[in-house]
């Protein structure tokens, strides 16, 4: 019997709309890839970090105080890009901000200070913040995947609303926490 490794990814959720889009994105990609037609996809979103394992009566409620204190703000998605190591990753990139580099060093250093450690590709320094559409595809599909994305309107705004912990194999949300609504004005 072989028993899978489960792992956690801590991740950024966009609003409805934005969601709506990337979801039709991968609907789009899964046509050419049927690889990717089969996998069920966690809501879209940007992962903070990848965990290879989690206390999950800790890290939840860490999260959860991250997030109350944090408002909403968007993202502009402004390329496809590729990752080749491990098969072939297309994904979305995100223009990269000073808040959504101070939020992915935050959420850093409360898991070091519960003594968790993140995959290296998360680390602060090494993290390209990214949406994932499709995933191990062969270098056919790959090109593809980039044709598709590219003639979808691929580049778009997203409000970051939300925060949350997620388990895989399969996917299951373990933590959800909105952000509020607007700034606080100091």
């Amino acid at each position: 019997m072989v028993v899978s490794q489960k792992t956690y990814a801590i991740e950024l959720y966009f609003d409805e709309d934005a969601s709506a889009k990337v979801r039709q994105l991968w609907e789009q990609v899964g046509a050419i890839a049927p690889s990717m037609a089969e996998r069920v996809h966690s809501q879209p979103h940007l992962s903070l970090a990848v965990l290879p394992q989690a206390d999950l009566q800790v890290l939840p409620k860490v999260l959860d105080s991250i997030a109350q204190t944090e408002s909403c703000f968007e993202v502009q998605f402004s390329s496809v890009g590729l990752f080749s190591a491990g098969g072939g990753v297309v994904f979305l990139a995100p223009v990269v901000t000073s808040q959504l580099l101070r939020l992915h060093q935050r959420v850093h250093q409360h898991l070091q200070e519960i003594g968790v450690e993140a995959v290296a590709y998360y680390q602060p320094q090494a993290w390209v913040p990214h949406c994932t559409l499709a995933r191990e595809l062969s270098p056919p599909e790959v090109l593809q995947a980039i044709e598709v994305t590219r003639n979808n309107q691929p580049f778009f705004k997203a409000k970051i609303s939300a925060l949350g912990l997620v388990e895989a194999p399969p996917v299951r949300q373990i933590s959800y926490t909105p952000f509020r609504s607007e700034s606080k004005v100091v």
